[in-house]
């Protein structure tokens, strides 16, 4: 045990600027304690190891990490970030709010505040303050035209929960245009299925069935065209077809939250709640994000 110990703290006197990769959360956690127990606390240091105690899922660790590193150093914009976040996580919305806020007056131009009004846009829309938030991405985006993809991703999502899907279509096209993304491309052909741009649409789909191997998330896009046009029984068939795909490609120990939302959406479309909230469950086991499971959860929402 006290061999480990000194290990430990020899590592620590000669720790590199990045740990390496392959450590496990818990091993790295306890070399950036051991070197703060010999060089003193440091703000950077802290927000290391908050960042594996985020990784453990251990936020509460993490919020007094990223705490203290912002009472060494006020001035430290990362804390601040990951602070609202973890805030958030913690279901803390008014405190993740104010954080961010106060990250916000750190930096001199808009520009420098155009990464954080994207957090400010989280946290709001978190919180169900959406117009609020699509503000924030606008403000965002209107300063820093490239952008980042999941500044347009956000956004996107953003206009579609407020019911705004053309206005999602030409920001993910303009994200497209600026920074030649096949992400922004394939959400914009998913924003125009949702903004019954059909026909259009389904030309793009088509081309995607010949061209690919895997064929699901395709056949799921031309089911949700088939089924806005009125062809149930079509609809129906790629649903079908997708499913047998996915069963396929999921691996029942290691299922890829992806493919699981996808074929609990297609159940939901099918009108199979009971299967298709497994999968979002399982899903959100699996890590899915909320972007990825807000169609299927619309969906359900609908068929109740």
């Amino acid at each position: 045990m006290h061999s480990t110990r000194a290990l430990l703290l020899l590592f620590a006197l000669i720790l590199p600027q990045s740990l390496p990769a392959h450590d496990s959360p818990e091993h790295v956690v306890e070399i950036l304690t051991a070197r703060m127990e010999t060089v003193g606390e440091r703000a950077d240091l802290l927000w290391r190891r908050a960042a594996e105690y985020r990784a453990l899922r251990d936020h509460t660790a993490a919020a007094k990490d990223l705490m203290r590193a912002i009472k060494l150093r006020s001035d430290y914009l990362p804390a601040y970030v990951d602070l609202s976040r973890v805030q958030m996580n913690l279901g803390h919305r008014r405190r993740a709010l104010w954080t961010i806020e106060r990250a916000m007056r750190l930096p001199q131009s808009e520009v420098g505040r155009a990464p954080l009004r994207m957090v400010k846009a989280d946290v709001l829309a978190e919180s169900g303050k959406l117009a609020e938030a699509l503000g924030e991405c606008d403000r965002a985006l209107a300063v820093v035209a490239h952008g980042e993809l999941d500044w347009y991703l956000t956004r996107s999502q953003i206009q579609c929960r407020l019911g705004l899907f053309n206005d999602a279509v030409e920001g993910l096209r303009r994200g497209f245009e600026l920074t030649g993304s096949a992400v922004l491309e394939v959400e914009c052909l998913d924003a125009m299925i949702d903004a019954g741009q059909f026909n259009e649409a389904l030309q793009k789909v088509e081309t995607g069935l010949s061209e690919s191997r895997f064929r699901s998330s395709w056949l799921l896009r031309r089911a949700r065209i088939r089924l806005g046009q009125g062809s149930i029984a079509g609809g129906h068939q790629d649903l079908a077809e997708a499913i047998v795909e996915m069963n396929r490609r999921l691996n029942p120990n290691h299922p890829e939250s992806g493919l699981l939302s996808e074929r609990g959406f297609a159940y939901a479309l099918l009108g199979d709640v009971e299967l298709a909230r497994r999968d979002l469950l399982a899903a959100q086991h699996a890590g899915a994000d909320a972007g990825m499971l807000r169609r299927l959860e619309v969906a359900l929402a609908a068929s109740r």
